[in-house]
């Protein structure tokens, strides 16, 4: 076994019922609250209830009629809206704090359909975690006047949009750490650190979710 991978089994075994900020999860498999990771190979997606995120976005829902489910992925904004963007764009996104957008894709049915050859990996958080994780999401997109999300254009891929966002993306702030610090608001022992590929945000959701449903048929 690799020893990053074995010391991240150690990390997570050791926070068994714990949340990413101390916060308990979901007592049973039942109580708890579905969210999806979705693997694109160099970033994630990160699946969340659509109703929940256009409480907090006036005027989502004008955008995405019909949505059950939201996508949602985050990242430099000239990197990842430029089609076959190459190093150079990507090397400048590294290296010092850049404007950064959302990217939303509305689905109308369960995760799998519209995902069917990628990697996916089920978690299950509290409803308290949840609605801290959606506030965490919100929070990320910049707002006009009236208080709704900025639209900056159309999507990579289905009926999908980017959104102006507020923060600022960087070398230890990018898109998969990003997706890993909104699973620890949801209550997920996740370590943002060991989140920097695709794969390593992956492969911790997994080891996260196997321990969570450990620890609950243990009665842990």
């Amino acid at each position: 076994m690799h020893p990053w991978f074995a010391l991240l089994l150690c990390l997570l075994c050791a926070g068994c019922g714990a949340a990413g900020g101390g916060r308990p999860l979901p007592a049973s498999l039942e109580q708890g609250v579905p969210l999806y990771l979705v693997n694109h190979g160099l970033h994630v997606g990160l699946v969340v209830p659509a109703a929940g995120l256009e409480r907090r976005l006036p005027g989502l829902e004008e955008y995405f009629p019909g949505a059950l489910l939201y996508e949602v992925g985050w990242g430099d904004r000239v990197f990842y809206q430029t089609e076959g963007a190459g190093s150079g764009l990507a090397l400048r996104a590294l290296l010092w704090p850049t404007a950064s957008v959302v990217h939303l894709v509305p689905l109308s049915g369960p995760v799998e359909r519209y995902f069917t050859e990628l990697e996916r990996v089920e978690l299950r958080v509290s409803p308290a975690g949840l609605e801290r994780l959606l506030d965490r999401v919100a929070a990320s997109f910049a707002r006009n006047g009236e208080g709704r999300p900025r639209y900056a254009g159309a999507g990579l891929y289905g009926n999908g949009g980017f959104f102006e966002s507020g923060e600022r993306y960087h070398l230890f702030y990018t898109c998969n750490t990003w997706v890993a610090r909104r699973l620890g608001d949801a209550g997920v022992p996740m370590r943002p650190a060991l989140a920097l590929t695709a794969g390593g945000l992956m492969r911790q959701a997994g080891a996260a979710a196997a321990t969570y449903r450990c620890c609950v048929a243990s009665g842990v």
